[in-house]
């Protein structure tokens, strides 16, 4: 697939999710990159290659408890490891069934194929030491977790961490001995220490913008509408605050040099 098709695909299943989450009265928010997308272009930021959404964990759970045989639709289907205890992931992936997917990095193979990023929103620490710690300490446990998953000397996001990762060589072993599905289970107590609806501040612990993706709750309702592809899907309401913490300033596109693709995959039409 071709980045053009990549998008269209990946807005019908953003079209069905929404759709799903309106009938059921779930709550979720355009976030990351998209989110800068909907402000700044109106639709997929030009090169951007994925969908991230965040929901508030009591909506997340529940819906994974709505869809029928982990499904919303007869193509749209979801992949979690809530659903599929050997799924290698900790978030939500709602992917097409008529496409797959190949990464190029990953020891593991996963079985969805174009999908959207589904990230809970957890509760956490309300002072300023403990949230930063609590975000480190997620931080820490997706990184380990990423260790046994993926390919030693595979690129990575930044190329201070592709050097860094040579460093890692001598305890490879040793990281790698508890096994994945320890570290998910590690990362899912990490992400559920704090029941989200008596949490003053909430956050995206398993993001990459750590603790810069936390903010007071209460700011965030009630959602607004923004413009997406010619659709209007809903965004938390400070999101100008959530983009500037996490971004700086998110109007003013990167260099050209950095325009590029995030993902080092390849997805097929089956």
């Amino acid at each position: 697939m071709e980045l053009e098709e990549l998008q269209h695909t990946e807005l019908e299943i953003l079209k069905v999710f929404h759709n799903f989450c309106t009938e059921n009265g779930l709550r979720y928010y355009l976030a990351g990159g998209t989110l800068i997308g909907a402000i700044r272009h109106k639709g997929f930021i030009p090169w951007d290659d994925d969908i991230d959404i965040c929901m508030p964990r009591p909506d997340y759970m529940k819906l994974l408890e709505l869809a029928e045989n982990g499904k919303l639709d007869d193509y749209r289907c979801v992949d979690s490891r809530y659903i599929d205890p050997e799924s290698p992931t900790s978030i939500i992936r709602i992917y097409d069934n008529r496409t797959e997917v190949a990464f190029k990095n990953n020891l593991v193979k996963m079985k969805f194929g174009c999908w959207i990023d589904l990230f809970p929103l957890d509760g956490v620490e309300s002072g300023k030491i403990k949230r930063w710690m609590h975000f480190k300490e997620m931080r820490l446990a997706n990184d380990l977790l990423i260790c046994c998953t993926t390919k030693f000397g595979g690129k990575r996001r930044s190329k201070i961490v592709t050097f860094l990762q040579y460093l890692l060589v001598p305890f490879l072993p040793l990281i790698r001995l508890p096994g994945a599905y320890c570290y998910l289970d590690m990362m899912d107590r990490i992400a559920r220490r704090f029941d989200y609806d008596s949490s003053e501040y909430v956050g995206v612990l398993e993001g990459r913008g750590e603790e810069k993706e936390a903010m007071r709750k209460s700011d965030m309702e009630p959602p607004v509408l923004v413009e997406f592809m010619g659709n209007e899907f809903y965004a938390m309401r400070n999101y100008d605050e959530y983009l500037t913490n996490l971004y700086g300033d998110y109007m003013t596109p990167p260099p050209e040099s950095e325009r590029v693709s995030r993902h080092d995959i390849d997805i097929f039409i089956k």
